[in-house]
Protein backbone atom coordinates (compact mmCIF):
# COMPACT_ATOMS: atom_id res chain seq x y z
CA UNK A 1 0.00 0.00 0.00
CA UNK A 2 2.61 2.42 0.71
CA UNK A 3 4.81 1.84 -2.53
CA UNK A 4 0.98 2.44 -4.46
CA UNK A 5 0.67 5.89 -2.60
CA UNK A 6 4.56 6.94 -3.08
CA UNK A 7 3.75 6.13 -6.56
CA UNK A 8 0.75 8.62 -6.56
CA UNK A 9 1.79 11.12 -4.07
CA UNK A 10 5.18 11.78 -5.06
CA UNK A 11 4.45 12.63 -8.90
CA UNK A 12 1.42 14.57 -7.89
CA UNK A 13 3.57 16.75 -5.23
CA UNK A 14 5.88 17.24 -8.01
CA UNK A 15 3.56 18.88 -10.08
CA UNK A 16 1.98 20.77 -7.66
CA UNK A 17 5.32 22.42 -6.78
CA UNK A 18 6.13 23.61 -10.21
CA UNK A 19 5.82 26.89 -11.26
CA UNK A 20 3.78 27.63 -14.52
CA UNK A 21 4.36 30.31 -16.77
CA UNK A 22 1.58 31.97 -17.91
CA UNK A 23 1.45 31.60 -22.08
CA UNK A 24 2.09 34.79 -24.28
CA UNK A 25 0.52 35.41 -27.66
CA UNK A 26 2.99 36.44 -30.17
CA UNK A 27 1.95 37.74 -33.48
CA UNK A 28 3.95 36.81 -36.73
CA UNK A 29 7.59 36.32 -35.84
CA UNK A 30 9.80 39.14 -37.59
CA UNK A 31 13.19 38.55 -39.28
CA UNK A 32 15.91 40.01 -36.93
CA UNK A 33 16.20 43.48 -37.23
CA UNK A 34 12.59 43.92 -39.27
CA UNK A 35 10.36 46.62 -37.46
CA UNK A 36 6.93 45.98 -37.99
CA UNK A 37 5.11 48.01 -40.59
CA UNK A 38 4.10 51.61 -39.71
CA UNK A 39 0.29 52.11 -40.45
CA UNK A 40 -0.89 53.93 -43.43
CA UNK A 41 -3.50 56.19 -41.35
CA UNK A 42 -4.52 57.53 -37.97
CA UNK A 43 -8.02 58.25 -36.76
CA UNK A 44 -9.51 60.66 -34.23
CA UNK A 45 -12.56 61.82 -32.64
CA UNK A 46 -13.75 65.43 -32.75
CA UNK A 47 -15.89 66.66 -29.44
CA UNK A 48 -18.59 68.28 -31.68
CA UNK A 49 -21.59 66.51 -30.04
CA UNK A 50 -22.55 70.58 -28.81
CA UNK A 51 -25.17 72.62 -28.87
CA UNK A 52 -25.33 74.24 -32.23
CA UNK A 53 -27.34 76.74 -34.00
CA UNK A 54 -27.67 80.09 -35.81
CA UNK A 55 -27.29 81.71 -32.13
CA UNK A 56 -24.70 79.19 -30.77
CA UNK A 57 -22.46 78.08 -33.87
CA UNK A 58 -19.67 75.49 -33.24
CA UNK A 59 -16.10 76.78 -34.95
CA UNK A 60 -14.12 73.35 -35.72
CA UNK A 61 -10.01 74.23 -36.27
CA UNK A 62 -7.37 71.79 -37.24
CA UNK A 63 -3.73 71.74 -37.75
CA UNK A 64 -1.07 69.54 -39.40
CA UNK A 65 2.44 69.63 -39.29
CA UNK A 66 5.20 67.81 -41.35
CA UNK A 67 7.89 67.52 -38.35
CA UNK A 68 10.01 65.69 -41.06
CA UNK A 69 12.30 67.29 -43.42
CA UNK A 70 10.93 65.81 -46.43
CA UNK A 71 7.67 66.41 -48.32
CA UNK A 72 4.25 64.57 -46.98
CA UNK A 73 2.17 63.19 -49.69
CA UNK A 74 -1.08 63.13 -47.47
CA UNK A 75 -4.90 63.47 -47.35
CA UNK A 76 -7.06 64.35 -44.59
CA UNK A 77 -10.57 63.61 -44.13
CA UNK A 78 -13.35 64.80 -41.88
CA UNK A 79 -16.93 62.65 -41.84
CA UNK A 80 -20.07 64.06 -40.30
CA UNK A 81 -22.16 61.87 -38.14
CA UNK A 82 -23.57 59.49 -40.56
CA UNK A 83 -20.55 58.62 -42.26
CA UNK A 84 -20.63 60.71 -45.11
CA UNK A 85 -17.31 63.01 -46.09
CA UNK A 86 -17.21 66.47 -45.73
CA UNK A 87 -15.67 68.00 -48.59
CA UNK A 88 -16.42 71.90 -47.98
CA UNK A 89 -13.59 74.09 -48.08
CA UNK A 90 -12.72 75.74 -44.74
CA UNK A 91 -12.45 79.37 -44.15
CA UNK A 92 -10.11 82.23 -43.47
CA UNK A 93 -11.30 85.03 -41.10
CA UNK A 94 -9.16 86.80 -37.99
CA UNK A 95 -6.05 85.03 -38.59
CA UNK A 96 -7.58 81.81 -38.88
CA UNK A 97 -6.42 80.53 -41.68
CA UNK A 98 -7.51 77.57 -44.16
CA UNK A 99 -4.84 75.66 -46.78
CA UNK A 100 -6.19 71.99 -46.58
CA UNK A 101 -8.76 70.66 -48.38
CA UNK A 102 -10.46 67.76 -46.82
CA UNK A 103 -10.74 64.47 -48.90
CA UNK A 104 -8.28 65.91 -51.75
CA UNK A 105 -4.58 64.96 -51.58
CA UNK A 106 -1.80 67.50 -51.23
CA UNK A 107 1.89 67.57 -50.55
CA UNK A 108 2.76 69.17 -47.42
CA UNK A 109 6.61 70.59 -47.26
CA UNK A 110 8.97 69.74 -44.93
CA UNK A 111 8.66 71.52 -41.39
CA UNK A 112 5.59 73.33 -42.95
CA UNK A 113 1.97 73.41 -41.13
CA UNK A 114 -1.56 72.51 -42.71
CA UNK A 115 -4.98 74.72 -41.26
CA UNK A 116 -8.28 73.96 -41.37
CA UNK A 117 -11.35 76.24 -39.75
CA UNK A 118 -15.01 76.39 -40.60
CA UNK A 119 -17.65 77.27 -38.42
CA UNK A 120 -20.65 75.36 -38.17
CA UNK A 121 -23.83 76.81 -37.66
CA UNK A 122 -23.49 80.13 -39.38
CA UNK A 123 -21.28 79.07 -42.50
CA UNK A 124 -22.24 75.05 -42.21
CA UNK A 125 -25.61 73.63 -41.00
CA UNK A 126 -25.02 72.44 -37.76
CA UNK A 127 -25.92 68.67 -39.18
CA UNK A 128 -23.26 68.92 -41.41
CA UNK A 129 -21.27 68.74 -37.98
CA UNK A 130 -18.09 66.58 -38.12
CA UNK A 131 -17.08 63.91 -35.58
CA UNK A 132 -14.16 61.70 -36.97
CA UNK A 133 -11.27 62.48 -38.56
CA UNK A 134 -8.69 60.70 -40.65
CA UNK A 135 -5.13 61.18 -42.08
CA UNK A 136 -3.75 58.80 -44.91
CA UNK A 137 -0.54 59.00 -46.14
CA UNK A 138 -0.49 58.35 -50.04
CA UNK A 139 3.10 57.64 -50.71
CA UNK A 140 5.97 57.43 -49.30
CA UNK A 141 6.85 58.15 -45.49
CA UNK A 142 5.64 60.73 -43.13
CA UNK A 143 6.30 62.18 -39.75
CA UNK A 144 3.50 64.05 -38.78
CA UNK A 145 2.01 66.05 -35.75
CA UNK A 146 -2.08 67.15 -35.60
CA UNK A 147 -3.90 69.08 -32.94
CA UNK A 148 -7.29 71.16 -33.06
CA UNK A 149 -10.52 72.49 -30.97
CA UNK A 150 -13.94 72.84 -31.02
CA UNK A 151 -15.21 76.09 -30.08
CA UNK A 152 -18.82 76.39 -28.74
CA UNK A 153 -19.42 79.55 -27.21
CA UNK A 154 -16.26 80.53 -25.77
CA UNK A 155 -15.84 77.02 -24.28
CA UNK A 156 -12.92 75.46 -26.10
CA UNK A 157 -12.45 71.47 -26.57
CA UNK A 158 -9.31 70.17 -28.02
CA UNK A 159 -9.00 67.59 -30.75
CA UNK A 160 -6.56 64.90 -29.77
CA UNK A 161 -4.42 62.82 -32.34
CA UNK A 162 -2.27 60.34 -31.09
CA UNK A 163 -2.00 61.93 -27.51
CA UNK A 164 -0.62 65.10 -29.14
CA UNK A 165 3.00 63.25 -30.38
CA UNK A 166 4.65 62.69 -33.33
CA UNK A 167 3.35 59.95 -35.57
CA UNK A 168 5.01 57.87 -38.60
CA UNK A 169 2.62 56.61 -41.40
CA UNK A 170 3.87 54.78 -44.73
CA UNK A 171 1.81 54.11 -47.68
CA UNK A 172 2.06 50.49 -48.71
CA UNK A 173 3.87 50.05 -52.15
CA UNK A 174 2.57 49.20 -54.97
CA UNK A 175 3.73 45.80 -56.86
CA UNK A 176 6.20 48.00 -58.76
CA UNK A 177 7.98 49.29 -55.95
CA UNK A 178 8.15 46.41 -53.94
CA UNK A 179 9.55 44.54 -56.57
CA UNK A 180 11.99 47.63 -56.99
CA UNK A 181 13.31 47.34 -53.56
CA UNK A 182 13.83 43.76 -53.39
CA UNK A 183 15.74 44.30 -56.51
CA UNK A 184 18.04 46.68 -54.40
Amino acid sequence: MKSKLKKVLLPTMALSLMIMAPAIAEGPSQTAGQQPPLPEEIAFQIPANNYCSADKSLDFSFQLSNAGSTPADITVSFYQQDGTKLTTEGTSYQEIGSTIIPGKPFTLKGYTTGLYHINFGNHLKCSERVYLGRIFVNSGKASLLARGWVNTNGAVQNVEVNGNQTFELAAVPTPAEATATKAE
